[in-house]
Order: structure tokens, then sequence, then C-alpha cells
């Protein structure tokens, strides 16, 4: 007789015990996807049941439920699959676990096709997330860092192959299917948490005069953090799969080389996506662009099937909308007919404008044929600064938008109208729908331009009126806390509209008012950079209106008194809708929340402790250094060429190259002393702190493009840090990994500048780099041979 061998029992590191937990992976993301789209239909059915929506509530109704059923099929559809998606995700023998031949045959290729993929789908998520979810115009951070964090774990674990891959595109369907349609469902409780819960001047759909108080105020900011770290976890998973391939591919190749075809991609990616937002496409393009280059790491037949029908699905899943949505350089709008006055005889049909699915603004006819038999004029700010100022020959308007404003100045008689606004598609909005067509009249001039970049071009002392039209923004600047219209409302900005009046010329500003200290901050600004009385009208229902006579705009304003108790916003702190200089208390405890789920993901997710030497603090710390430098560099050259998308796209594009320069040099100069390197990056920084973009303003293109020369130098110095440290790292894809962990506590830091203005980033930036010189030092004490400047190639 034979004897029957006993069944081997799951070693935790062999193939049938990695298969077992990849069976439970698949397993949770049926699990999930499930309550997502059971969630999704409870939402949109409990919407429906409320009856007596206007038109545009109900497509959008019909977009949650038409998104919860989808995702249902594809979850039923992955259920029916389950088992040949588990050998598709599974995990073979590990000694048979070879990368795919693709990838060995073309190393180079594979580094710059992954560090395309990585940063385009990094900017792609942190726009898409913030114009999906409208608080994330607030706590802006949450979808970088969360990019960030997924990204450096994912090197760190490093060995990434086609199942990684497979695996992204699998769990990527369901949170697109979130973010595109089941946001939509709960996007009114988290507006109107984050209104209550800040003392932030928030705008949205919700608006409260003061925020809430006591456990009430503490409760929704509990209720904000856990959806923010229900975030983080969600789009930090999925990003650690993109990050293992990365990883993966930095150990293929010789240290330097690797980083800067890694840079090479990365300018490719941010360039495309750059070029894709500037022709006003959707993201189904984008996720498209994005996802088709992953086909590179999935081989065989059925993989390949699967992951094309996992990019169409993601793709199509982004496509729906509601409304007619257009996603322009900056935002995502979307516009809908609306009636109002529906129970009268005569009701005025207008145009709703949308962003972030919030309310904006609304292009209405105000003409008095059109409104003369309605109790009341419903929008009485428009036409009423003309009551006050004497027939207006040339008028200036700032945050054009549809044309409401346009259109009350020609009521009035204006003989030129200058319409400024920074996003072409939303005029287009107004010049398509405005019942009124105030863009198509001649004595209209549209200027496609940022506010204080069109005050630096047009002539002085050319109007008789400057008037600031309802700027109040939802939109971010890039990675900056600092808002699109952030900069038009500081005392600079005032003075330079100041130049622009004739003599006895008027200056009008109009904002939505519903806290006080907020009411109170415009007068006082006013005043400050003028000598003469300030005239307030205030309506009725939400909105606030300033009117400055000047006198003589070539007579600059006496010395303002001190306002203790009024914080004004300038360039170095900007922030219009902060009530005083302080990170808000929302803000610390969200944030706390976050930085304790990151620290607990990256324990689950096996972060070795080896990682947290002195070499790699050293990495870690010119990670979070370089993040701060990006972001103070993209916000300084806002104010010499205007905030628009072309400022951040170019200015991260330069910070690129400065970094393959810094490569290029420690290639050719390999034993450049780091004393040198930390001289010039100290000497630069001190240099950068001490200019004032205002010196350079008005002074030509020559002196401007210096400034922005010693702005940007700091990059190159710590490039020859960084560069002459991975030179020498063990293993390439943790020391790249660490280093962008580095950028997700530079993300967090970014929020101090609420406190201590942009200036100060400068010295926030120093205060890492110094951190990353002494643990340096400590460095070269247990690396002698690979850390001193008389070390040999490696």
């Amino acid at each position: 007789s034979q004897r029957i061998p006993k069944p081997e029992r799951s070693n935790p590191r062999s193939g049938s015990y990695e298969a077992t937990l990849l069976h439970r992976h698949l397993r949770l993301w049926l699990i999930l996807s499930f309550l997502l789209a059971a969630g999704m239909l409870a939402g949109g059915f409990g919407l429906q049941a409320k009856g007596n929506l206007p038109a545009h509530d109900q497509a959008r109704i019909a977009l949650i439920i038409g998104g919860g059923f989808g995702l249902l099929g594809v979850t039923i559809a992955g259920l029916c699959l389950r088992r040949p998606l588990n050998r598709l995700l599974a995990r073979p023998d590990p000694a048979h676990d070879p990368p795919d031949p693709l990838v060995l045959r073309h190393p180079y290729f594979t580094m710059f096709l992954i560090s395309f993929v990585a940063l385009f789908l990094e900017v792609l998520f942190i726009r898409y997330c913030n114009s999906q979810i409208p608080i994330f115009s607030f706590y802006k951070n949450v979808p970088l860092v969360s990019c960030f964090l997924g990204m450096a774990l994912g090197c760190c674990l490093g060995s990434g192959r086609s199942r990684h891959a497979l695996a992204f595109l699998l769990w990527l369907v369901p949170l697109v299917v979130f973010l595109s349609q089941g946001v939509l469902a709960i996007d009114g409780y988290l507006d109107a948490w984050a209104a209550a819960g800040s003392s932030e001047h928030i705008l949205g759909d919700f608006i409260v005069a003061r925020p809430a108080t006591g456990s009430r105020r503490l409760f929704t900011q509990l209720l904000m953090g856990l959806f923010c770290v229900a975030m983080l976890v969600a789009i930090t998973s999925l990003f650690v799969l993109i990050g293992r391939l990365l990883g993966d591919a930095f150990e293929r190749l010789a240290r330097l080389p690797a980083y800067t075809m890694n840079i090479l991609g990365s300018l490719a990616g941010i360039l495309a996506f750059t070029a894709l937002s500037y022709l006003q496409t959707s993201p189904w393009t984008w996720f498209l662009v994005g996802l088709v280059p992953i086909l590179w790491w999935v081989s065989g037949r059925r993989r390949v099937c699967a992951a094309v029908v996992l990019i169409a699905l993601a793709a199509l899943a982004s496509a729906p909308s509601h409304g007619d949505t257009v996603w322009s350089r900056y935002q995502k709008l979307v516009g809908h007919p609306v009636v109002y006055g529906e129970d009268t005889d005569h009701p005025i049909h207008a145009y709703l404008v949308q962003i972030s699915n919030v309310f904006y603004q609304i292009a209405f006819d105000l003409r008095p044929e059109s409104i003369g038999h309605l109790p009341e004029n419903p929008l009485p700010h428009y036409d009423r600064v003309y009551s006050v100022i004497p027939k207006p020959e040339r008028v200036l308007i700032v945050g054009a938008g549809t044309g409401n404003d346009v259109a009350a100045a020609l009521r009035a008689g204006a003989e030129h109208v200058d319409a400024v606004d920074i996003d072409p598609a939303i005029v287009e909005m107004g010049r398509l729908h405005h019942a009124e067509r105030p863009y198509d009249d001649p004595r209209t001039h549209v200027i496609i331009d940022d506010a204080r970049s069109a005050f630096r071009r047009l002539p002085p002392q050319s109007y008789d009126a400057v008037i600031f039209g309802l700027l109040d923004s939802h939109t971010q600047l890039g990675i900056s806390s600092v808002r699109l219209d952030n900069y038009v409302f500081t005392l600079e900005s005032f003075a330079a509209a100041r130049r622009l009046l004739k003599p006895g010329g008027h200056m009008i500003i109009t904002a939505a008012t519903f806290r006080d200290w907020f009411r109170e901050r415009f007068p006082a600004m006013l005043a400050t950079v003028s000598d003469s009385e300030v005239q307030t009208y205030r309506d009725q229902n939400w909105t606030t209106t300033w009117v400055l006579q000047v006198e003589d705009p070539s007579v600059p304003p006496p010395d303002p008194m001190p306002r203790a108790s009024i914080t004004l916003p300038t360039d170095d702190w900007p922030f219009l809708y902060l009530p005083k200089r302080g990170i808000p208390v929302a803000y610390m405890i969200v944030v706390g929340m976050l930085a304790v789920a990151s620290i607990i993901m990256l324990r689950v997710g096996g972060l070795s402790g080896a990682l947290t030497t002195s070499y790699h603090t050293h990495l870690f710390f010119l990670g979070a250094a370089f993040l701060l430098m990006e972001v103070y560099a993209i916000n300084r050259l806002a104010l010499l060429f205007g905030t628009t998308w072309i400022v951040s796209a170019v200015t991260i594009a330069i910070v690129l190259f400065l970094i393959i320069c810094a490569n290029l040099t420690i290639i050719a100069i390999p034993r450049i002393p780091y004393a040198i390197a930390y001289a010039g990056l100290i000497a630069t920084l001190l240099i950068t702190f001490g200019l004032d973009p205002a010196s350079v303003l008005g002074k030509g293109l020559l002196p401007i493009l210096v400034y922005g020369l010693l702005l940007l130098s700091p990059i190159y110095f710590a490039g020859l840090v960084f560069a002459r440290s991975f030179r020498v790292a063990p293993l390439a894809g943790p020391a790249i990994g660490v280093n962008i962990l580095g950028s997700v506590l530079g993300g967090w830091v970014e929020y101090a500048t609420m406190a201590v203005g942009i200036r100060a980033m400068v010295l926030l930036a120093l205060a890492f780099y110094l951190a990353s010189l002494i643990a340096l030092l400590r460095a070269r004490k247990t690396m002698p041979t690979t850390l001193t400047d008389a070390s040999p190639v490696i």
C-alpha cells in the first residue's frame, strides 16, 4: 500500500497563502461595491421622495440612481466572474513571479511611463476630487496628501507586478462612481457641516451667520474629519498600487539616470494634463489618457481584456453629468435654465451656474420691462451703484462672470465697459445664456485675464468706476490654500485698482456678507487705501455694497491708522475669508485625525522600521521642504504673472527642469561637497525671503525674470543635495518613497500659512532643510563610505 501524503499547511509566505489573501481582497471589493451601490440607491430614492424639486435637482437625483444601478450591475458581474478574477489577481509562486518581459527589456521607457502615469493621475485626482466634493475646496490638501501617502508607501514596498496594475483598475471603478455620482447624495450634508463647523466664511448652498458652538460644533467637525479620513484611506490604498510599480522601476536602473527619467516622465505628465485642462476636456478624457498606459504592465490576453474593460468602465463612470457641464481651465461649471416667478403672469427666465455642485451665480434679466411687474427688484445691488455715480463713460468690471455687472453698466449708459474675468468658460456661458446679451454689445470689451495682471496692463486714471463683482470663488490656486480670488481682495490690489480711476472716480465692491467681521473688513480696507469716506449699502437678503470716491488717484493715501480689531488681507496674508491670522480649529481637528490615520496606514501597510535611519530622515525632510518651496514659488509668481493656470504649470515645469539640471551636475561632478550645496541652498533661501515681489512690479520684464530666477534657485541647490544622497541609496524604491512621504508633512504644514503668511513658508522650508542637514551629519557617521565627500562613485 502507498501512504497518501498529508496536505501541506499554508506558509504565510507561500503562493497559496497569497492567493487566499487576494481572494479576501476581491471579496472586500465586492462587499464595499455592493454597499456603495445600495447607499447611492437609498440616497437617490430618499431625495426623490421629498418631491416638488426643480428640474436641475431632479436630473441630479436621476444621476445618483443611475450610478447606483450601474455599480450594482458591475458588482453582480464581478460576483459571477469572481473565480477568473481571483486567478488574474492571485500571486504565483514567489520563485516564479518575474516582472513582465516588456518591463525587463525596456527599463528606461518603463520608468518614463510609470512616472508619467503617477503624476498625471495625481493631478487628475487633486482636481477631480476638489471639483466633485465641495468641502475639498477648503480641505484641499486631503487628495494631495492621500496621493503622496499612497505613492510613498507603494515605493517603499516595491515589487510591482501585473496583478497590482489590474487591482488598481479594479478598485478605481467604484471610487470614480462615488466621486462622479455618489457624492451628489451627500454633498448637501458636507456643505452644511462645513458652514456650521468652521470660523471661516464659507460660501455654498448652506450659509450661516456664525458657526455652531459647543458640542454641536465639535460634532460637525468630527463628522468632517471622519469623511476626510475615509477619503484618505480610499485614495491612499489606490495609489499604493501605482507606487509599487514606480518603486519596482527604480530598482532596475542606476540611481541618477532613473531619477532623471522619473523627472522627465513627471514633466510630461504635468504638461499633458495642463494641455487637456487648457482644451477644457472632460474627465472621461483624462481617465483614458492616464489609464491606457497602465496596459504596459498587464501581461496575458485575459488580463489585457479585463484591464481594457475596467479602463472603459472608469472612463464611462466619470462621463455622466447633469445640466450644461463645462470643465473649464480652473473649475467645474454646471449651468441650468431656471424660471423666477413661475406663479406670476410674466415669469423671468434666468440661467443658474453652479461650481463644485453648489450655487455660484445666476444670469438674470434685470431690465425694467422684465422686472416691472414684480413686487421689487430681486437683485437691486447691480443697479444701485449707478444711483450714486454720475453717468459713467468708462467702467472696469472685475470678475464679470456671466454678465450681470456688465449689463447693469450698459443700462446705466456707460460708453465703454472693460469686462475682466479669468475664466473664458463662464464668460461664454453668459454670452450664450444671458437674456440681455451684454457681451454682444459693441460697447463691451472682454479681457480674459487675472485681475491683478489686468491692473498692471490697463492705463492709469482711465476709468470713471472700477467695480468688483461677486468674486466669491470656491476654487483653489493649484496646491495652495490660496483661492483664485484671494489676491484680488488685498490692500495691494485695491491700491492698484485705485490708480486706474480718473479724478473723482469711484471704486465699488459688492460681496456676499453673512458674518459681521466679514462685513467690517471691506470698508476698513478701502479706508486704508484712501482717505475718502466709504459709503455702505446693505441689502435685506445677502449682499453688501461699498462705494469709495477718490478725488485724486495720483496722490498716495496717508498712513493708515492701526486697526487692532480687524485683520486686513495683504499679498503676504491673502486669506480674505478667515476672521484673523490663525488656523481654524476645524482645520486642526481634521488635520489631526488625518495625521493619525496616515500613521496607522503606514503601520498597517508594512512600512519597515529600517526606513527610520538618519539617512532616510535626511531624505524625508528634503521632501517636506521641497513641497513648501514649490507652493511658495507658485504663490509669488502668481502675483507677477497672474493667478492663472499657466503660472502653476510653468512653475512646476521649471522646478522639474532645475531638478534635471541638478542631476546632470552630479553625474558630471559626482563629488560636489555637501558643504557647497547646502551653503548655496541656505544663501538663496535667505535671498528669496528678503525679496519682495512688489519691488519688481512695473519695472519691466528683465527685473521680473531675475526675481523669478532667484525665487526658484533654491530648488537647484536642494536638487544637488538630494541627487548626491540618492546616488548612494541602498534601495532606490524606499529612498524615493521616504522622500515623497516628506511631502505629506509639507502638505500638512502648508496650512500654517493661514497663521504666519505666505512669506514665512521660506523660513519653514529652511527649518526642514536644516533638519535634513542634521540628519545627514548623523548618517555620515554610520555610512562613511558612501556619504563622505571623498567617497567613490557608486
